[in-house]
């Protein structure tokens, strides 16, 4: 659900190593949350029978009938509980084992709602974040389209390595996210205790310091990005296309090390 698509989306957080045989981008670098943008996505959710859901984001949809049993979706599975007409539980796998939570709960008037997340880090604590979204489509309950206004990432670090001259190697090491790519244009999969199987990125060289990337999961395209960092070499950007957003999301690193 929510908790799973913001874990393929966001953790895609790539820097661009440039030919240099000195690559000033290894290192590591935080998320400067004051400045980033993670708003815009849009996603929609309609009913489909006695108790039964469609919920769909940007290619990819799914039908979820809430009995409290683990259902496929494209990020993994999910059990959905109605709790009341107005609030909603998920409980989320990757890959088998428990991903995270989610509550959906909406406004009084019905024109907002607030998701709240959990999921497992690395370390074994349990991070948690909030979503908030408003309607665009629909009239009450929780059947509509809605785009999001703000989200609270669940990791603040990311840290790169050289990857040959041509490429790099990723982590976030507060929920085990990691990937090594090369600037060709090539499919490479990502890994990672909440990255479904089949999540790839692609990537090439557009200018000395930016690269357009492409995000699929299972050949359907995520996602598509433009990676820059700022000619002194502290600053990177992050942003990021999802299909039929409103405002794409844009993330902004500094460097640390």
């Amino acid at each position: 659900m929510l908790l799973q698509r913001l874990t393929v989306a966001t953790s895609i957080l790539v820097l661009s190593a440039t030919l240099y045989a000195d690559n000033p981008f290894v290192g590591k670098w935080k998320i400067d949350k004051s400045k980033s943008r993670i708003a815009g996505s849009i996603d929609s959710v309609t009913a489909a029978g006695p108790n039964t859901w469609i919920f769909a984001f940007g290619e990819f949809s799914w039908t979820v009938k809430a009995d409290g049993t683990q259902q496929p979706t494209p990020f993994g599975t999910t059990a959905m509980k109605v709790v009341s007409p107005t609030e909603w539980h998920f409980t989320n796998t990757t890959k088998d084992k428990p991903s995270g939570t989610e509550t959906w709960v909406l406004s009084a008037d019905g024109q907002s709602m607030t998701r709240t997340f959990t999921s497992p880090q690395a370390n074994g604590q349990l991070a948690s974040g909030v979503a908030k979204v408003k309607r665009i489509a629909g009239t009450s309950g929780f059947a509509g389209k809605w785009e999001s206004t703000e989200v609270q990432m669940t990791f603040t670090e990311v840290d790169i390595s050289a990857n040959g001259d041509d490429g790099i190697s990723l982590l976030l090491p507060e929920d085990g996210t990691k990937y090594s790519l090369k600037f060709d244009g090539k499919e490479y999969p990502e890994e990672g205790p909440r990255i479904p199987p089949g999540l790839t990125v692609s990537a090439k060289m557009t200018g000395p310091r930016t690269v357009a990337a492409t995000t699929r999961l299972n050949g359907k395209v995520l996602e598509t990005e433009e990676w820059e960092v700022s000619p002194d070499g502290n600053t990177y950007t992050y942003t990021e296309h999802d299909a039929g957003a409103a405002q794409p999301v844009v993330i902004i690193l500094h460097r640390v090390d």
